[in-house]
């Protein structure tokens, strides 16, 4: 009977530390943010624009964590009218990102159906850096969105009607995307390729082809703020002015006609 009590006591004993372990497991709070960071693109005079990355990196806590080192070749052309594609993803210990790197190692443009290399200058072979302002609370997941605008990053060397060569020259800027909205709609009436341009202060923040097919257009990943759209179809343009974003919100402005 001793040794039915002993064995008895030893089993409620391990059930008891087992149940406390459990409990411990699902109440510990979590100690790491999640960041992914993507990239999109704005439209560009080109048939096709590959760029290579290395390395996808972040600046934060006195160091730099690697969201990823795979080596991504990328034609930027493909990700436009609101569609990204992830870079990196990693579990990263709550701070501040100071600092947004990409390492480039080769960049080309295709025009005409050949390709051409893009000279990569000593200055960005560091990799190119967006100043940030991001702080990141442990047990959140936060989805950044670089806009790497291709036409503009891309400067042509001689001629511009016929060029001897292109260098790189990034415009880029980030938006958290939980944080930014979008504008959408309709062109009628166009006879070439419009692209949609969302305008503020008398400058583009970001552009985006209009669908041929459909005349469908979103302009993505605006701050929350008031902008102008200008469509532009070769000379000719449409516009409609105070067209106001909202956080996580798409203003359809329903359909511009020239």
């Amino acid at each position: 009977m001793k040794r039915f009590h002993l064995s008895l006591l030893l089993l409620l004993a391990v059930a008891v530390t087992f149940t406390a372990c459990s409990d411990d497991d699902g109440n510990s709070p979590a100690t790491t943010a999640t960041v992914a960071l993507s990239l999109t693109d704005a439209p560009a005079d080109y048939e096709a624009v590959h760029i290579t990355f290395s390395e996808v990196a972040l600046s934060m806590n006195g160091g730099w964590v690697v969201l990823s080192g795979e080596t991504q070749t990328i034609d930027l052309l493909e990700w436009n009218n609101g569609k990204s594609i992830e870079l990196g993803r990693q579990d990263v210990d709550p701070g501040k990102i100071t600092q947004i790197r990409l390492m480039v190692t080769e960049a080309t443009v295709t025009v005409d159906g050949e390709i051409h290399d893009v000279t990569i200058p000593s200055a960005e072979q560091t990799g190119l850096k967006l100043v940030t302002n991001f702080d990141l609370v442990a047990g959140s997941t936060y989805e950044f969105v670089v806009d790497f605008d291709a036409n503009a990053s891309i400067v042509t060397t001689g001629n511009p009607q016929k060029p001897n060569g292109y260098k790189l020259k990034p415009t880029l800027r980030v938006e958290e995307k939980a944080t930014t909205g979008s504008i959408s709609g309709i062109v009628a009436n166009f006879t070439g390729t419009p692209q949609a341009f969302a305008m503020q202060n008398g400058g583009a923040v970001t552009s985006t082809p209009i669908d041929v097919s459909t005349g469908a257009f979103r302009l993505a990943y605006l701050a929350p703020g008031t902008y102008s759209v200008e469509i532009v179809d070769g000379t000719a343009m449409v516009s409609k002015e105070d067209v106001v974003v909202s956080a996580g919100q798409d203003n359809d402005i329903g359909t511009l006609s020239y």
